[in-house]
């Protein structure tokens, strides 16, 4: 009873500072005011719900003042959205992020770009993920455990270190609370998805506690492209003094995904019939007839992800002016991969076939090459495994201090990072290693089958060493209450090195390779962020930044590749030493918040970002130059490029039990310059559209639950967005066309807690392609549903 009436006096001192804090929106406020930092918060008391929300804090920011003090743009998804929609997937949840755009290829590689650029940073609990900073192409953790989804746009650099251009994207993972709490929760959906998770949390010794879950999912997919699943987590954490806290977390997969290499090619040349020479399909064009469900992946094609990490925070509160936090991350994973990846159709110099098409023969010559459209063959089977450990420790000290009338807001720190990865190959040196009936089978295109099992066991190791050194120093100055300035500035010292070896024994095995046989490279670079905002009313603020980035380039001089400067000039680098240099760029913004407590949240911001030094593939192997066909490769760093744009987003709450929210982002992405050059043209790309950017992106979702009544409990919700078409390709010559997708879902809150939900997603079954792998389409999920039902304690 004594518990009862302590939360009826907490809840009622709530509800009062809530109502207090509104009446004095208009007043002055002291220079020197505390910010209490208390976010989303609920209090159930039987019937009784209070929900309060008196600062918005975004971990990502770092600092310790609401966001609308700080002249960045940030868009966030809570776990509440994600569970109303059954969402358990990033590349589902990033619909709902303006400029976002998550793509999936090979059937598990992740890949995204925010507001025009691949080159982003995902970090986990405020920790990177330095696979973002390699390729941008990884398996993504499950949604599960994730409290919310933080996104911080446009560079970031000055904050996080290099590569983080386009933004940043946190994903933030529940942490551990004190009051006892259980959650269980299982699905079932279209094409056998089965999904379960347990979670559970509350006091476990002293001042610490806990919150530990489990999650399993699994698949058959509508290709039968089966994907298994399964994760745990565990956070312990509390404070153990009044000035001393700790948190640590642990988390770790075990992940079988399904490759997937999609239907056969679409058309690369105009073709016609043998018999009569009439033009049968244009080039891109995808063959009439094929079944969106057939597989034709090989029996031996598998995908892994073994995955562990763990992190430890430290803090210790001086006082308001200082506090102290060291963080401690390691990571471990393991990418164990084989792919048939490529789809050819038999083709001869004889007219043996009843299609052909136009080539170029050795001397440049038109000749007919003949195809034939029913038969494919597996023509490039890959085999390789990534096994990365990364240590990440982060030292910060942060708080506040007053020169005269003005308050600093500070936050100065030191990270180091060192990532080790090895990646095992088969393919090298002009074979792909394969062996086995299926290196030289032939199939069905209209009635896929097996056409043999493969091997390939390991014969090449690349051995990787990134460390990054950063020092950073950000200040948050409050002139007044109307006006604040941020500046921030940070030094990076990169590191790189990397060794061939050979695999022993065909296993993930190798010899390490002597000091002086590896090739290295160093560069370090500043990089800062300057704004201004301002707050004519409490509710209302807008601002303006610029910000500076900058990305290593790692490329190492090959002797089979020809390489061009800025300037178009061929050059030699200087063998086991850099080859380009960074890219650089920068960006404005200016951008305006408005906020009325709970009911309404407005964001809208104006961007240009420049990247320089762009480094691209400019011509390839027997490629024709000047009538001669090329001996290599050509790699150059000669253009520049730019994206702007426009985004939005407002949530409206005009009851508690009803919201509604929608967001616009527009990119415009584009090569802006080329060095002339012998291998390109200065216009061949300017102009063009940048690949897998779309320039119009669109979402709209509300839910509604009944408060009272005979209906009590139970909640509707809808969500529809829109992107636009999508080049594939620098040259803008084949696309990805637009689309609508629209979902609904409803459920049933009983009394005794538990929830029952049922989604169905893509409503009007849309058939639309969002990804591929070269020419080889992937066909996205029709019509699908989900029912679920959970428990909470």
């Amino acid at each position: 009873m004594k518990r009862l009436y302590s939360c009826l006096l907490l809840g009622c001192l709530i509800v009062n500072a809530v109502q207090a804090q509104h009446k004095s929106g208009s007043q002055n406020r002291s220079s020197k005011e505390k910010y209490t930092n208390l976010q989303d918060t609920v209090f159930a008391i039987n019937e009784v719900v209070i929900e309060s929300r008196q600062k918005n804090r975004t971990e990502a920011l770092k600092l310790d003042v609401p966001a609308k003090f700080v002249p960045m743009s940030t868009n966030s998804i809570s776990a509440g959205m994600l569970e109303k929609r059954d969402i358990r997937n990033i590349q589902e949840a990033a619909r709902f992020l303006p400029g976002v755009r998550f793509r999936t290829s090979y059937g598990a590689f992740t890949q995204f770009s925010i507001r025009g650029f691949d080159n982003s940073v995902i970090m986990v609990d405020g920790v990177r993920d330095e696979r973002s900073a390699i390729d941008n192409s990884y398996p993504f953790m499950d949604l599960s455990t994730v409290e919310s989804i933080e996104l911080l746009k446009g560079p970031a650099s000055a904050l996080y270190g290099q590569s983080a251009v386009g933004g940043v994207l946190n994903i933030v993972r529940k942490a551990p609370q004190s009051r006892q709490s259980v959650y269980a929760r299982v699905a079932y959906g279209s094409f056998y998805h089965k999904q379960a998770t347990f979670a559970t949390g509350g006091k476990l010794i002293g001042p610490l506690n806990y919150r530990a879950s489990v999650n399993w999912q699994g698949q058959e997919g509508w290709r039968s492209n089966a994907t298994e699943r399964l994760s745990g987590y565990l956070t312990v954490g509390g404070q153990l003094t009044e000035k001393d806290a700790i948190d640590i977390r642990i988390g770790t997969n075990r992940d079988f995904y399904a490759t997937e290499i999609g239907l056969p090619a679409t058309m690369s040349n105009d073709i016609f019939a043998t018999a009569d020479n009439s033009k049968y399909l244009s080039k891109g064009d995808l063959l009439p007839g094929l079944d969106r469900t057939a597989r034709y992946n090989s029996e031996s094609d598998f995908m892994y992800n073994r995955g562990f990490n763990a992190s430890a925070q430290y803090k210790h509160t001086f006082g308001s002016a200082a506090k102290l936090m060291n963080k401690l991350s390691y990571t471990y994973d393991d990418i164990d991969y084989f792919g048939t990846e490529s789809l050819d159709y038999l083709t001869s110099d004889k007219p043996i076939y009843k299609h052909y098409y136009m080539t170029k023969d050795k001397a440049g010559n038109d000749q007919k090459k003949y195809i034939a459209l029913d038969s494919i063959y597996y023509s490039y089977p890959l085999r390789f495994s990534h096994i990365a450990q990364t240590v990440n420790n982060q030292l910060e000290m942060s708080g506040h201090f007053y020169t005269g009338g003005l308050k600093h807001n500070y936050l100065g720190g030191y990270t180091l990072v060192a990532l080790m990865r090895t990646s095992y190959m088969a393919y090298g040196k002009g074979s792909t290693g394969a062996t086995g009936p299926g290196t030289t089978g032939h199939g069905s295109v209209y009635n896929p089958h097996s056409i043999g099992w493969m091997e390939a066991p390991f014969r090449f190791a690349t051995v990787q060493r990134r460390f990054m050194h950063g020092f950073y120093l950000q200040d948050l100055i409050e002139f007044s209450d109307q006006l604040k300035m941020q500046l921030s500035g940070r030094y990076d010292l990169f590191r790189y090195k990397t060794a061939n070896t050979n695999a022993l024994n065909g296993q993930r095995e190798y010899e390490e390779p002597n000091d002086d046989a590896f090739n290295r490279i160093t560069n370090g670079a500043f990089t800062f962020r300057t704004g201004l905002v301002y707050l004519p009313t409490e509710h209302f603020s807008v601002y303006g930044s610029y910000g500076t980035y900058f990305k290593p380039i790692t490329t190492l001089y090959d002797a089979n590749t020809i390489y061009v400067d800025k300037n178009g000039n061929t050059f030699t680098p200087v063998n086991g030493k850099e080859v380009f240099k960074p890219e650089k760029g920068f960006q404005l913004e200016i951008g305006a918040r408005y906020e009325i407590s709970t009911t309404l949240q407005a964001n809208m911001s104006l961007f240009y970002i420049n990247k320089n030094n762009i480094k691209q593939k400019l011509a390839s192997k027997g490629d024709v130059v000047n009538g001669v066909p090329l001996p290599m490769q050509v790699q150059g760093q000669v253009g520049r490029m730019d994206s702007r744009g426009f985004d939005m987003d407002i949530t409206w709450r005009p009851l508690s039990n009803l919201s509604l929210t929608t967001g616009y982002g527009y990119t415009d992405a584009q090569v802006r310059e080329m060095a002339s050059n012998i291998y390109m043209s200065s216009d061949q790309n300017k102009g063009k559209q940048y690949p897998q950017i779309p320039k119009h992106t669109f979402y709209a979702y509300g839910a509604y639950t009944v408060s009272k009544g005979a209906l009590k409990g139970f909640g509707v919700n809808m969500d529809t967005s829109y992107q636009d078409k999508v080049y594939r390709n620098t040259g803008n010559s084949s696309q990805f066309d637009a689309y609508w997708l629209t979902d609904i879902g409803c459920s049933y809150t009983l009394p005794n807690n538990i929830r029952l939900g049922l989604n169905i997603n893509n409503l009007f079954g849309k058939e639309y392609y969002n990804q591929a792998l070269g020419n080889q389409l992937v066909p996205s999920m029709p019509r699908n549903f989900m029912l679920s039902a959970s428990y909470t304690l």
